[in-house]
């Protein structure tokens, strides 16, 4: 009979530390700077399990299952899946917004021709937006953004029971105002080398249209490129301190998720 009791304590054992490593590790597959791909898959299934055991006697008393059958388990895993891409989006949506920027800029300064491999994203992207991008990672690291998220994994825990997670209105309308906040942090951060931009390519037409023996391409291409590396030196401190701003809307977005919205 004690074998029993024991196999069956073994059971709930293992399904709870199943639940925290699916959780753990779903957002370190949809997580900021996690989620990289120059990361080697081994280093973050190693990362995932022993996080995983270092959360199990901190939020073990938190997680109760009653469902063990597979149709139970399988919806509970689809729940914490979602709801790890959800947290995770919080921040994405902020580096989407740079990234989209940064193309825009590149393609009006003429490097939309010299695309790299970004390994956060594992897509071809222009020189700039990976610039931008890793930008965009440092500020995160040096405000300890990945110690908050780190934080709201635990919290997560704590504030939504495993297989909890339900998409309501207020989920939806959270993921809406961060969509809207993609374009705005596009347009603030990047907005003085866009226009910048455009006002030099409206000169340039205006030189072409009044003075056409002037081969304005030769002169046009390598001066938009100084222009434009130009007002982003100026601005750089401004982007920063936007990008810290809009991270932190973004980290206060994921306990509002965390909360039911």
């Amino acid at each position: 009979m004690s074998e029993l009791f024991n196999l069956a304590g073994s059971l709930d054992i293992f399904f709870v530390f199943f639940i925290i490593l699916i959780r753990v590790s779903s957002i370190v597959v949809f997580a900021p700077v996690f989620s990289s791909s120059s990361i080697p898959s081994q280093i973050k299934i190693a990362f995932a399990f022993v996080f995983s055991l270092a959360l199990y006697p901190v939020v073990k008393d938190y997680i109760h299952i009653t469902d063990f059958s597979i149709l139970g388990i399988t919806a509970m895993v689809v729940r914490e899946v979602i709801l790890s891409a959800a947290l995770a989006f919080c921040v994405h949506f902020v580096w989407a917004g740079i990234e989209l920027g940064a193309q825009l800029v590149g393609f009006m300064m003429g490097f939309s021709i010299a695309n790299v491999l970004s390994p956060e994203e594992n897509l071809q992207i222009s020189i700039l937006a990976e610039f931008e991008s890793i930008m965009a990672i440092l500020i995160f690291l040096i405000i300890d953004g990945h110690h908050i998220f780190i934080k709201a994994m635990v919290d997560s825990f704590k504030m939504i029971p495993v297989g909890g997670f339900v998409l309501n209105h207020n989920i939806f309308d959270i993921l809406l105002k961060l969509s809207a906040m993609m374009f705005s942090v596009t347009f603030q951060i990047l907005a003085p080398a866009v226009i910048a931009l455009v006002v030099t390519n409206v000169v340039f037409g205006i030189i072409a249209r009044t003075m056409p023996q002037i081969n304005i391409m030769i002169v046009a291409f390598p001066l938009s490129i100084g222009i434009g590396l130009f007002v982003l030196g100026v601005s750089f401190s401004y982007s920063a301190y936007v990008i810290v701003k809009y991270y932190d809307s973004a980290l206060s977005y994921i306990y509002a998720l965390l909360g039911g919205g």
